[in-house]
C-alpha cells in the first residue's frame, strides 16, 4: 500500500468516527432527556444549579429496577383474572355491535353504560 491508500484509510475511518461519536451524542441526548422526564424536577443539579450531564450521572448515580419477586402472586393472579374477564366482557360488547345501518350502535346501550359507570373515577 502507498502513502495515498493510508491517507484515504485515514480519512475514511476519521469519518466513521465523527458518525460514531455524532450517534453517540444522539443517543446520550436521548437518554438524558428520558431521565430529565423521569425526575422531573428532582434531577441532580450541580452547586451552580444548572443540571448535571449524563456521564456524571452515570458516574454518580445507579438505576435501579424494582424486584417484582416481592409482588403477591395471590394477589397478581387475582388482578389477572380480573382483567381477563374485563377483556372478555369488552370482546362480548364489540361483538354485540352492529352496523347494519351504517354506523356501529349497541343493542343493549342501558346494559353497557350501567357496566362502564363501575369504572368511573369520579362521585
Amino acid at each position: 500500500m502507498t502513502n495515498i491508500d493510508y491517507e484515504k484509510e485515514l480519512q475514511a475511518l476519521e469519518e466513521k468516527r465523527k458518525q460514531l461519536l455524532k450517534e453517540k451524542r444522539e443517543k446520550d441526548k436521548k437518554e438524558l432527556q428520558i431521565l430529565k422526564e423521569v425526575f422531573g424536577k428532582d434531577f441532580p443539579k450541580k452547586e451552580n444549579g444548572k443540571l448535571i450531564s449524563l456521564d456524571e450521572f452515570k458516574k454518580n448515580y445507579a438505576i435501579s429496577h424494582r424486584d417484582q419477586s416481592d409482588i403477591d402472586s395471590n394477589k397478581f393472579q387475582a388482578v389477572q383474572n380480573e382483567l381477563n374477564q374485563i377483556k372478555k366482557d369488552l370482546n362480548n360488547i364489540a361483538n354485540a355491535m352492529d352496523d347494519s345501518k351504517g354506523y356501529w350502535h349497541v343493542s343493549d346501550l342501558k346494559g353497557l353504560t350501567n357496566w362502564l359507570s363501575q369504572f368511573r373515577t369520579k362521585g
